[in-house]
């Protein structure tokens, strides 16, 4: 039986530690998770959509990577992954340049002639014959020029909070024509290729990937004598699974909260604040100054402490702030706060940190994505509806003690 979406209850995703998990694979403790559908995320966020820059702020592909690189701390999985796709299209449509005299072919297999190899205790290292130096800076500063430019923040939203056409890393000639003058080269050269292999699979690099041992032995020998995409696909599968199961649900998690920790805990407090109150007006009611003193019907008082206690809880342990999601607004998130310089409050003590956080005080912004809109509306309506069931359950509850005129 099918439900409509606005009665499936949000529930938040569960975090995953990604350095734990992906430790686990590599040591063999644990396989990557399937890629299963029925998740908590909602599918208008998903993580295809995402690396798609199908999204809008604060859920797009730049907020994605402003979080793994300050909060996650593991931004190489996506560099790498967007950078993968961007080469894998430009290889299928002819624009990259391959020296197959040079390199071989991936299918078969062929020695390279002008490099060699070595393995040792597991650690590859490959030297070409004729490179002067280990990398050269100018392919290097292209290389990453062309990363930044597929994750740069070019998802503009319009008036009506629908994301403008913005670049696809499966769509490289719409790509394309819309690099800056540092990106002109429209192919991409073994030289790059060197470059991403000593940037992010090289044993100790600047943004080396957590992936098994074997896999990254795998793909440098492939990588010898080819550079067809499929020689990095294996790699590039891995990192899309630890984006997916890891980096993602704990992005969703985050970025669907609207409100600073010290705000939800005050909001959510509050709300167990209305809850104790509802309590004590019924018992106050029914037993000052004597028992029996008042009708049942007084019960109803409470009703509405507890309507707004349970739903000020209720938005609360999902990470929201009830107050927030009513106007659709929201406060910044942590990885948007490392956009603003925090000298201002540099010295000032963490109790005036910590006040400077909360709604009153801090900057409140809109959600621009439409679709974030929607699910945050939906978490008000469940909030609401779940204070009030709960609201009239407690009435109904207290209505037939005997400690009211009618009952006695």
């Amino acid at each position: 039986m099918h439900f409509p979406s606005w009665l499936t209850w949000y529930k938040k995703p569960e975090y995953r530690d990604i350095r734990e998990y992906a430790n686990n694979i590599s040591a063999g403790k644990r396989s990557l998770s399937p890629d299963g559908r029925k998740s908590a995320i909602p599918s208008r966020l998903r993580l295809e959509r995402i690396l798609a820059n199908k999204t809008c702020s604060p859920m797009s592909l730049y907020d994605f990577y402003m979080y793994l690189k300050y909060i996650e701390f593991s931004s190489e999985n996506l560099e790498f992954y967007m950078w993968f796709k961007n080469y894998e299209t430009a290889y299928a449509k002819g624009l990259t340049v391959v020296d197959e005299k040079r390199y071989g072919s991936f299918e078969s297999g062929s020695e390279s002639t002008s490099s060699v190899a070595t393995i040792k205790d597991n650690v590859i290292t490959t030297v070409h014959e004729d490179d002067g130096e280990d990398q050269d800076p100018e392919v290097t500063k292209e290389t990453l020029a062309r990363i930044s430019q597929l994750i740069s923040a070019d998802a503009l939203c319009s008036s009506k909070g629908k994301c403008a056409p913005a670049m696809d890393p499966n769509n490289f000639e719409a790509n394309a024509s819309s690099m800056s003058a540092m990106m002109r080269p429209v192919t991409i050269g073994r030289s790059e290729l060197d470059t991403i292999i000593h940037m992010f699979l090289m044993p100790g690099a600047e943004k080396e990937l957590n992936i098994p041992p074997s896999l990254r032995q795998q793909a440098l020998t492939d990588l010898q004598t080819s550079s067809h995409p499929q020689a990095l696909k294996p790699v590039a599968d891995h990192v899309y699974g630890l984006l997916r199961n890891c980096s993602h649900r704990n992005f969703v998690r985050l970025g669907v909260g609207n409100g600073t920790f010290e705000t939800v805990c005050v909001a959510t407090m509050l709300g167990f604040v209305c809850t104790v109150a509802g309590f004590l007006v019924v018992m106050t009611r029914g037993f000052t100054p004597y028992r029996g003193a008042h009708t049942r019907w007084e019960t109803f008082a409470a009703w509405p402490l507890w309507w707004l206690g349970l739903s000020l809880i209720l938005s609360g342990l999902r990470g929201s702030c009830f107050f927030l999601l009513l106007f659709s607004r929201r406060q910044r998130l942590p990885w948007e706060r490392f956009d603003d310089s925090e000298s201002v409050l540099s010295n000032k003590n963490v109790l005036i940190k910590a006040l400077s956080r909360l709604m009153i005080f801090d900057r409140r912004l809109s959600v621009k994505d439409a679709h974030l809109r929607r699910l945050q509306r939906k978490i008000v309506f469940q909030s609401l509806f779940g204070g009030a069931v709960f609201a009239t359950v407690g009435v109904l509850l207290f209505i037939f003690l005997p400690m009211w005129r009618e009952t006695i």
